[in-house]
């Protein structure tokens, strides 16, 4: 489904699965945000969600990983077979390559596949693609490694947030990530959170749930609130 112009939900919550996949398309570039399943493979409900738009899986220029985890990246090592490439934080990047307990396949009982990501995505730092610039913006805490992507698109801010911050109904409550991973640490949530609030973002799309168009530093401020009450 579109959500806005040019973003595309290809996997989640309306196709009745756990987790989001987007897909981002402008002019003859298109990239993907997370790619991966739980109990269930969901690869073809993504690559026939994504040709309902006219994408095909093999015209990706490049998978955005968030985190490690396998409902967020286990397709990755398939989609770069088909010469997309792969961008992860360096914490992430050094999990998919071994599969170990960071990509938690014991909490579901699978066997994660390695795979060797072909670009490390820097705090801080952008890349330029076509019209597109992402910004990297590190977000540990669920993860060690999470990271969040910044897409500046039609003078909007978009942010592809993993499992960082999980928009309730109608985006009007929050949750966080799950906190069964090895290297879960709410100190450095907290102190994500805290940056995060002092950031500007104007729509938020996250790893699960309901994505939430405009509005979005106000639902960091009430995660922030919400981890400041909660966890001191």
């Amino acid at each position: 489904m579109q959500i806005i112009p040019g973003v595309y939900l290809v996997n989640g919550f309306p196709y009745g699965q756990h987790q989001n996949s987007y897909v981002v398309k402008i002019d003859d570039v298109s990239m993907m945000f997370d790619c991966g399943d739980l109990e269930r493979d969901t690869y073809e409900v993504i690559r026939t969600n994504c040709r309902t738009w006219g994408i095909e899986m093999s015209d990706l220029s490049y998978l955005l990983v968030t985190h490690a985890h396998l409902d967020h990246s286990s397709h990755a090592a398939k989609l770069q077979r088909m010469g997309v490439k792969i961008i992860a934080s360096e914490d992430t990047a050094e999990a998919m390559a071994c599969g170990d307990d960071r990509c938690i396949g014991y909490a579901v009982h699978r066997q994660y596949e390695p795979c060797k990501v072909n670009l490390i995505a820097n705090d801080g730092n952008t890349l330029t693609i076509g019209k597109m610039r992402i910004r990297y913006i590190a977000a540990p805490g669920h993860t060690k490694g999470s990271m969040i992507y910044e897409v500046v698109f039609n003078a909007q801010k978009l942010w592809f947030v993993g499992d960082v911050i999980l928009p309730g109904n109608e985006c009007q409550s929050v949750s966080f990530g799950w906190s069964g991973g090895p290297d879960y640490d709410k100190f450095l949530y907290l102190k994500t959170l805290r940056k995060l609030s002092h950031l500007k973002c104007d729509c938020l799309f996250p790893g699960h749930h309901q994505p939430c168009i405009g509005g979005g530093r106000r639902i960091i401020e009430m995660a922030y609130t919400k981890a400041m009450i909660e966890w001191r």
